[in-house]
């Protein structure tokens, strides 16, 4: 017994540390925080390849890392940094959004770097045009150029496009597409409206009627063919279809209180204008107005009046909200002596002339906008005032104008 004691206790001092050596089993790690691990090691990986060409000087290589590093996680910071670089690369196209999000959610970006995207983005931005696009209905599918955009159906968004001709197309399952074409220049700001119009109801098939023969005896000799079927009607599809909006084209009436300066004097003549305009597009109008002032205080102490009528014809350019015009001008001067001081008599002249105008225009509404303009007029003649040999005015053939109003759009 005593030798069986030992033989187990020598027994239990081998095999113990075997038990204790044995590797215990590891707990399983998930597999979202390992491919989270790995994700974010190839990002810090571009990032700091990208960060390294940059300091280099290899501003495409430096892009390629930067955009291989967006391609794993955007990142609003990263996303500056490769803005900056497309713009020193010349592809201001591509760089003026991921600006605008650096700018606006890279709260982690240094004082310094902050300035340096603030300054390429006002590079990249002189370089576009700005759309701003509202559509009738959310939801929809927008192309730009045949390109998606909006990819999350919004009815209002803004972006960024490039110089030239560009084409908007949006698409919604059971409308007509909504599409508009426009021209994109350099540092404009423009705005875009996509209406959708509901397609119509088609028409229910055609019913077809038969109408059964009535039952007849059982005369083979004398019996008939069944009458023929007949015909089906055709349907009669009718509708009228609505008449679409010109694109671009819209008119306005304007109106308002007018100065003008050289009616057989230099003191101020008052009166008003009304007149009418067609925008061709959204840089070029023509337009056509009447207006008409009369002398405030008269030639020699009032016993001279004075006045001017006419038409004003122009071609205008238009810049975000400033606009200059080429004049063209056909009207008369009317001088009349009163009877206070001297034998009644008045005298008309015509006179043409052309011109030029500057002014801003400001919208209020929708359909309302308030204008302020200056013109000068050169004439055909000049105003010569005597009586005798005595001249009371010798008036050089200009005309000065200064108008203010409000217009209506349509």
């Amino acid at each position: 017994m005593r030798s069986l004691g030992v033989a187990l206790v020598v027994l239990l001092g081998l095999t113990t540390p075997a038990l204790a050596d044995e590797p215990r089993e590891a707990s399983p790690v998930p597999p979202d925080a390992l491919d989270d691990a790995a994700k974010k090691a190839r990002f810090t990986s571009y990032v700091i390849d990208g960060d390294r060409a940059r300091a280099a000087g290899r501003a495409t290589a430096a892009a390629r890392a930067y955009a291989a590093a967006l391609d794993v996680r955007h990142d609003p910071l990263i996303a500056g940094r490769l803005g900056v670089i497309l713009v020193q690369l010349g592809r201001p196209v591509d760089a003026a959004d991921l600006l605008l999000d650096a700018i606006q959610r890279a709260t982690n970006a240094t004082p310094e770097e902050r300035q340096g995207f603030l300054k390429a983005y006002d590079a990249a931005r002189a370089e576009m045009t700005w759309v701003d696009v509202t559509i009738s209905h959310a939801g929809t599918k927008l192309t730009l150029d045949g390109e998606p955009r909006n990819r999350d159906g919004f009815s209002a968004l803004s972006m960024f496009v490039a110089p030239g001709e560009h084409e908007l197309r949006a698409r919604l399952d059971g409308y007509e597409d909504a599409v508009e074409t426009f021209t994109a220049r350099k540092g404009q700001e423009m705005r875009v409206t996509l209406t959708l119009r509901a397609l119509p109801e088609p028409l229910p098939p055609p019913l077809k009627l038969r109408r059964e023969s009535p039952r007849r005896p059982d005369l083979s000799s004398l019996d008939e063919p069944p009458e023929d079927e007949p015909p089906p009607r055709e349907p009669i599809v009718g509708g009228v279809m609505g008449e679409q909006k010109k694109a671009g084209l819209r008119g306005s009436v304007s109106g308002g209180p007018i100065v003008v300066f050289g009616v057989a004097s230099w003191m101020p003549a008052v009166g008003a204008m009304l007149g009418g305009s067609l925008r061709l597009n959204d840089s070029v109008s023509i337009g056509l107005e009447g207006r008409a002032a009369w002398l405030t205080s008269g030639i020699e102490g009032g016993h001279i009046n004075a006045m001017t009528a006419g038409g004003i014809a122009s071609v205008c350019a238009h810049y975000k909200w400033l606009f200059g015009c080429a004049l063209g001008h056909l009207g008369v001067i009317n001088v009349e002596f009163t009877s206070q001081g001297y034998k009644p008599a008045s005298y008309t002249f015509v006179k043409p002339g052309f011109g030029g105008r500057a002014g801003v225009k400001v919208r209020v509404t929708e359909s309302f906008a308030l204008q302020a303009a200056a013109d000068v007029l050169g004439l055909s003649s000049g105003v010569k005032v005597a009586v005798g040999p005595r001249v009371l005015s010798d008036q050089p053939p200009v005309m000065l104008g200064v108008q203010v109003g409000g217009g209506w759009e349509f």
